[in-house]
């Protein structure tokens, strides 16, 4: 049996999600990740971009229409 919590599992599959959306594009913007996962979950995707941001996995670049999120190598 999984002690596993709801909330823990619908993050991990943001990340999975995000993960996978950044690999096959390489880059997108806050603008595009919100309307392709929900803008209701804004505040999460936010909190893993910042977190992979700070472990060296993303990097945020300002760009005239916002932010884009970028793959590093």
């Amino acid at each position: 049996m999984s002690m596993e919590r709801t909330g823990d599992r619908e993050h991990m599959a943001l990340e999975k999600t995000l993960g996978d959306l950044l690999r096959a594009r390489r880059a997108v913007t806050f603008d595009e990740i919100a309307s392709l996962l929900g803008g209701d979950c804004f505040a999460q995707i936010f909190l893993v971009v910042d977190r992979w941001s700070r472990a060296g996995i993303v990097r945020l670049v300002r760009d005239v229409t916002g932010y884009r999120v970028e793959v590093i190598n």
